[in-house]
């Protein structure tokens, strides 16, 4: 009887064998979108960063070296001595933050790095929005070939962008800005403004249009600034990062309601002459109203 399970152990073995080196070997795809070998699922399989099935994180899965394609990890590893961060390594990066407290404040610090979109994570936890804001770091990091902490670093404590391609004057349209003291007028007073009155009034606007541009570009040059700072200690960076508060924004004016109110302001005596024309006019028609009443009362 024992010879007989021997016999049927082994047949289960040489079975199991058959199976994972029989193809077809396509039975599930990985994250990444590639092929996984029912071999490798049926003995437990995880991916390691040095696995060629992965595409690194940011960049592409292959690296065109004069006519033949070589691995992009194997190019950055052998050309650059850089190990680039592939999938499972987000996790083993994340898992070394032990605490909630270190993961909001990745998480404060993605959000300013402009790598994970405020409101769409859960604080303190390792979230899909969070984890896919790691992994867009990793990537950075992959094309500066450089650490995510590095990177983050870098990212945090350098202008947002360069304030030099912001415009340094306003280019108005004239012909925008007569239409909009046109219907501007014709809306708040009830008429057309004359030549004169639509001259004053367009340069009226295009000074309050400036204004505005002016406070914007303030602000845009400060919001480019670092929202952080390394710490200095005895003259050496720490690698620690401090949040500066960034001053100085202006609230800009808004040029079409102050246009508006300014139209109020200076045609207000006309308007107001209107109206008592037109209450004068109203007391008239109801007089004449009551005396023909009165007339027909009386036959």
């Amino acid at each position: 009887m024992e010879e007989n399970e021997n016999k049927d152990n082994e047949i289960i073995f040489e079975e199991a064998e058959d199976l994972l080196n029989s193809k077809p070997l396509v039975e599930a795809i990985d994250p990444e979108g590639n092929i996984v070998p029912r071999a490798n699922l049926i003995a437990g399989y995880t991916p390691t960063p040095t696995d060629k099935t992965l595409t690194p994180f940011g960049l592409s899965k292959y690296t065109q070296v004069g006519n033949t394609q070589e691995s992009t990890y194997d190019f950055f590893s052998n050309n650059f001595g850089i190990s680039l961060y592939m999938p499972g390594d987000d996790t083993e990066e994340l898992n070394k933050i032990k605490t909630r407290k270190g993961i909001e404040t990745l998480q404060t610090q993605l959000e300013d790095a402009g790598l994970l979109k405020d409101g769409s994570y859960t604080k303190g936890f390792v979230d899909t929005s969070t984890r896919k804001g790691f992994q867009a770091l990793l990537g950075d990091a992959n094309s500066a070939g450089k650490d995510w902490k590095s990177t983050l670093n870098f990212i945090l404590t350098n202008p947002k962008y360069d304030t030099s391609d912001l415009p340094d004057k306003l280019e108005l349209d004239y012909a925008d800005l007569t239409n909009q003291v046109l219907n501007t007028v014709k809306s708040v007073v009830g008429r057309a403004p004359t030549d004169n009155e639509l001259e004053i009034l367009t340069g009226i606007l295009a000074n309050f249009k400036q204004e505005q541009f002016e406070g914007e570009l303030t602000n845009a040059e400060i919001a480019a600034q670092p929202a952080y700072q390394e710490i200095i200690f005895e003259g050496r960076p720490t690698g620690v990062l401090q949040q500066t508060e960034l001053e100085g924004f202006v609230t800009p004016s808004n040029a079409e309601a102050k246009f508006q109110s300014k139209v109020n302001e200076l045609f207000k005596p006309e308007m107001d002459f209107n109206q008592r024309r037109e209450q004068t006019r109203n007391v008239a028609n109801i007089i004449k109203s009551s005396v023909a009443g009165l007339r027909s009362i009386g036959g």
